[in-house]
């Protein structure tokens, strides 16, 4: 719903701020007021088209916003959560543009594309007298309404459900046969790469092991003669560091014996030659144990080549690699048992083709009934509204298609998408004899607006946008008809909210509320001002629309007026 509407240097206005209750509203005022200005902001901050040429004399920029209830329907939900929007109390559009023609769209703050906001807009408002902001003109839209009005949603839902699944199988079916010729030719490079990974017998960290033996080997001679060298300085006979330590350990156990207090000393020399002898003896045991191996190291460096040339052709590292094996494994099954995975994938869509095609041909049976249901419908509703003259089908098409979705008992496919095999399209033709057009070729007008209005009170429980404007809905339309124009918009409320720019008394006395737009000067200037009026100012607002004056006997049938269509209410 919306709540506030604020505008900022637009056209003639200079600064414009409304707030609106839910219900039905009444918009009235002289012609050339500025009401239309007022609708023609909404749409801008919803979206529509807006150039430099509505930015108000002298001013840098026009600026417009929207605020609206957080919504509660699951298609915005939907669509404001793939836009990233959160959660919040309420939801804003704005819409600016400068003097030189640069603009800006935001929601919620953040700016994004205007095509953005017009996607968000057009499930938040429905303005009818501006056709290119009318929901129900979109065929897609139209098969969505039909759906409600006929609760035909969770069968459609079914189906959409049905036909992912067969067409996921149909795409899988035929890349597996496009790819089979590819496939084959591929065998004998899968079984290739296979083997030679699998005869490598690789393992992790196997690269880093090898790199290490090798060293070892290529440096046998000089570590083998290093660790004799530090041997023999240690523990190599007359005047090596351990006899010279030893020669000073035994003037600190004299010492000690003199001096207790050197016996810590003593300690420290006799474990010194301890660790000293340990790493002797350790130092010998390596170097006996060092072999040069020129068989070993060639073996050691074949291996290693052996994984740099596997690494250039399968990976950076040994466990790329080995990944690289196990996908190729795996293609290789599936190659292997094609013909197996083609059958089965044939057995599958066949199923899920039936399944599709069973419950499309339920939902297209129920959508001919209910267009039906919908043609008788808005015919009444039509009379209602003194268009006796026009005609309305909801038509309902099926396209053949070879390629299209089985239908159970038919011999034909019919194209398909997620909402089943139909097409639709509103046909209407206002006068006797007229070929019924599609509904967007003739949306204009006041005859149309009526019209629409018809159509929206068939459908008020299926049609889930929140806030529906009519712009001048009862041009042409006067005297009794007036009255059930009125009855129909306020009928209307009880499911949306309902703004209504009218010229017409009955059906300004039948709204909630009532607001009146007014030119004013300003500084020497003409701006517009709206006020939400009482019941004095309404019976006063009434009288001049009915009678042009202000009369005591005009404002008595004003009040007569507006008292009726409270008692009705």
């Amino acid at each position: 719903m919306l709540t506030e509407l604020s505008i900022e240097n637009f056209a003639i206005i200079e600064r414009l701020h409304v707030r609106l209750e839910a219900g039905f509203t009444a918009i009235t005022g002289e012609t050339g007021a500025g009401k239309s200005i007022i609708i023609d902001a909404l749409q801008a901050a919803l979206g529509g088209r807006i150039t430099a040429e509505v930015v108000r004399a002298e001013a840098r920029f026009a600026a417009v916003e929207a605020v609206f209830e957080w919504p509660e329907e699951n298609e915005l939900l939907d669509l404001l959560t793939d836009y990233g929007v959160e959660d919040d109390s309420s939801l804003i559009l704005r819409r600016e543009v400068s003097a030189n023609g640069r603009g800006v769209a935001r929601l919620n703050g953040r700016a994004v594309p205007v095509a953005t906001l017009a996607a968000v807009g057009g499930l938040l408002v429905d303005i009818h007298g501006q056709s290119d902001h009318l929901s129900v003109l979109r065929r897609d839209r139209q098969l969505m309404v039909l759906d409600r009005y006929a609760d035909l949603l969770p069968l459609r839902y079914q189906v959409a459900g049905a036909v992912t699944r067969f067409s996921g199988l149909r795409t899988d079916l035929n890349d597996l046969a496009r790819g089979q010729r590819e496939s084959e030719q591929r065998l004998d490079l899968l079984r290739f790469q296979v083997q030679e990974i699998e005869t490598a017998a690789l393992a992790t960290n196997e690269e880093e092991s090898l790199v290490a033996e090798r060293n070892l080997l290529v440096n046998a001679e000089r570590l083998a003669t290093s660790s004799r060298a530090a041997h023999e300085a240690l523990q190599g006979g007359n005047g090596s560091a351990l006899d010279r330590l030893n020669e000073a350990l035994a003037a600190a156990h004299e010492l000690t014996g003199i001096d207790v207090s050197l016996a810590p000393l003593h300690d420290r020399l006799q474990s010194a030659s301890y660790e000293l002898d340990d790493v002797a003896q350790e130092l010998r045991k390596y170097g006996d144990r060092i072999e040069y191996d020129p068989r070993r190291l060639a073996a050691v460096e074949e291996r290693l080549d052996l994984l740099v040339r596997l690494k250039r052709k399968y990976g950076a590292s040994i466990e790329e690699v080995i990944e690289f094996g196990a996908r190729a494994q795996r293609e290789l099954d599936e190659v292997e048992h094609r013909d197996e995975r083609l059958d089965e994938l044939k057995r599958q869509e066949r199923e899920a083709e039936a399944e599709a095609g069973r419950l499309a041909q339920r939902l297209s049976i129920s959508r001919d009934r209910a267009a039906e249901a919908l043609g008788i419908s808005m015919r009444h509703a039509l009379q209602g509204l003194g268009l006796k003259g026009t005609d309305f089908r909801a038509a309902m098409t099926r396209t053949p298609d070879q390629h299209g979705l089985q239908i159970p008992g038919t011999a034909e496919g019919y194209a398909y998408s997620q909402s089943g095999i139909d097409t639709i399209s509103f046909l209407v033709s206002f006068n006797p004899g007229e070929e019924l057009r599609p509904l967007e070729k003739v949306a204009s007008g006041g005859e149309t607006s009526r019209f629409l209005l018809a159509l929206k009170s068939v459908l008020a429980g299926a049609d889930r946008t929140p806030t529906l404007v009519f712009d001048e809905v009862d041009v042409g339309v006067g005297g009794r008809h007036g009255t059930v124009v009125g009855e129909r918009l306020r009928a209307l409320s009880r499911n949306h909210q309902v703004l209504s720019i009218t010229h017409l008394p009955q059906v300004a006395a039948l709204a909630g509320e009532h607001l009146s737009v007014t030119k004013a000067l300003a500084q020497g200037r003409t701006t517009v001002i709206i006020r939400n009026l009482c019941r004095t100012e309404r019976i006063v607002e009434l009288a001049e629309m009915m009678s042009g004056t202000g009369s005591d006997a005009a404002r008595r049938n004003a009040e007569e007026l507006l008292e009726a269509a409270q008692r009705a209410s």
